[in-house]
């Protein structure tokens, strides 16, 4: 009775904590709400067949979402959104994907700021549309300026497609679509269309795509409330935590790293799941789409969409590879499965775009800014370029097999320190203040950025020291041969002398 009644109370107590902690994190709750209304939406999207009523009701539910949850917040993402509708239709070609990156992304540093001249700041739910709008716009200015540009571009037709320009309203419908307004994941309009101008989208099954979603789900959910249960990230800022051994403290860290992406997970499994349902990313799996982009292969999208026996993934749509972001040894297989749609944004309206000497920096610049003006953001970001250089100059050293992979050992000695790089870049993320992560990075020793540095130093010492001795190798050799070549001549005189004197 004893032992059944201590159970018990056990239960009681730990479901308080549990509901407690949730309260403290109402952000999620609403964020949970948003994703099961999106998904009843969606059930019922499905059984709209003509594409301009699922056009037309897909953007006035994402207005009346936003209404819902932020009120006249909305009025935030209206104005962006009409400057761009503008943008479009008086700016030249050459410079309208720069007018929009520029004036979308200033406007959004301003909404940052915003609430220091006594305007309601753009935090959580409103931030997040802010997010999604700023990709979607800036996006659809690049597919503009490509289609009106297209007569003056090689390319091949097999491959590559342009848009058929859109309207004002067109415009406004695909911005405040409400599959991944709040969420993500990023779509381009070229995306969007597919599912708009196909009558019989809704036809293809898509249980297969969304039943190993719900697996993920199932498991990530859970795990993330019993890890936040168990190391709330409140911890790493409480003096007691510092008072602790480093490698206790790189633990927890660890611990709170692995919650933040099961949260992530199940939360991308809903997103990914309505997008799903509304046909957005479904393509045949021989057109070889890719995440954010859609479908590689033109003329194979051409002939088997909608046919008898197609078969078809959502890997457009798909914003997480959790099998490589756990199990992937190195930082830039790690960083390429994590939120692969707004990587592909950030390579298409960034990277390509720029002189390849500062494309990282920029990108990983550009990449802080869309997240936030936190300093964490900053400080985790600009250390990815320094972890990509180092793990570039180790693998230049270390031998392969005959099949092109790495030794087992060194595989796992990497892995640990991606796993270590990852989750000190994490916890900029989640402490978000100078002082915080500062704290936290001074309390491990700034442990990733020695060992980073340290690696990249001993690479360009040991390179220094191959080239040296091949250069030495190299100049001995030559000397060697020209004494060879020298007496070889001395040789072939003496016998023309001889010749000469007989």
């Amino acid at each position: 009775m004893i032992s059944k009644s201590f159970s018990t109370q056990m239960k009681i107590s730990m479901g308080e904590a549990l509901s407690e902690l949730l309260l403290e994190r109402i952000d999620d709750l609403i964020y949970s709400q948003l994703l099961i209304i999106s998904f009843f939406f969606s059930m019922i999207m499905r059984q709209i067949r003509w594409g301009i009523v699922r056009e037309i009701c897909g953007g006035l539910i994402g207005v009346s979402l936003i209404y819902y949850f932020i009120g006249w917040k909305l009025l935030y993402s209206l104005i962006i959104v009409i400057l761009n509708i503008i943008i479009n239709s008086v700016m030249k070609n050459r410079y309208l994907p720069l007018a929009s990156f520029i004036i979308t992304f200033v406007y959004l540093g301003f909404l940052r700021i915003i609430h220091l001249i006594g305007f309601p700041a753009l935090v959580s739910h409103s931030n997040a549309v802010q997010l999604i709008m700023t990709l979607r716009l800036v996006g659809l200015s690049f597919e503009i300026a490509d289609s009106r540009r297209k007569d003056e571009m090689k390319f091949d037709l097999t491959k590559t497609r342009f848009i058929e320009e859109p309207s004002w309203w067109q415009t406004f419908l695909y911005s405040y679509n409400f599959p991944g307004l709040f969420t993500g994941p990023y779509y381009t309009y070229a995306m969007y269309r597919d599912v708009i101008d196909n009558d019989d989208i809704m036809e293809i099954s898509v249980w297969e795509h969304i039943k190993w979603r719900l697996y993920n789900f199932a498991w990530s959910l859970p795990a993330f409330l019993l890890l936040l249960y168990a190391f709330p990230l409140e911890m790493m800022r409480k003096d007691e935590f510092f008072d602790e051994t480093v490698y206790y403290r790189i633990s927890v860290s660890f611990l709170v790293f692995l919650w933040m992406r099961c949260r992530v997970y199940s939360a991308w499994m809903v997103a990914e799941s309505i997008c799903v349902l509304n046909g957005i990313g479904i393509y045949p799996e021989e057109s070889c789409p890719s995440a954010g982009k859609g479908p590689n292969r033109i003329d194979i999208l051409k002939e088997q969409i909608n046919r008898k026996g197609t078969k078809y993934n959502s890997e457009a749509i798909r914003n997480l590879d959790i099998w490589s972001i756990e199990l992937n040894a190195s930082f830039r297989g790690g960083m390429r499965a994590w939120n692969r749609t707004v990587q592909f944004w950030l390579a298409n309206c960034v990277y390509k775009r720029v002189p390849r000497s500062m494309g990282v920096l920029l990108t990983m610049l550009v990449s802080a800014f869309w997240h936030g003006v936190h300093p964490g953001y900053f400080l985790s970001f600009l250390t990815v370029p320094l972890c990509t250089l180092a793990e570039d100059n180790i693998l230049s050293l270390v031998p392969k097999d005959s099949n092109g992979k790495l030794p087992l050992s060194f595989t796992v000695f990497w892995y640990i320190i991606r796993q270590l790089g990852f989750t000190l870049m994490a916890s900029g993320f989640l402490l978000l203040t100078w002082r915080d992560t500062i704290r936290y990075w001074n309390s491990v020793y700034f442990h990733v950025h020695w060992i980073m540095i340290t690696i990249i130093l001993l690479s360009w010492l040991y390179k220094s020291l191959m080239i040296s001795a091949a250069s030495e190798n190299s100049f001995k050799t030559n000397i060697k041969m020209k004494s060879n070549s020298n007496e070889f001549k001395k040789e072939e005189a003496g016998d023309w002398i001889v010749k000469k004197m007989d």
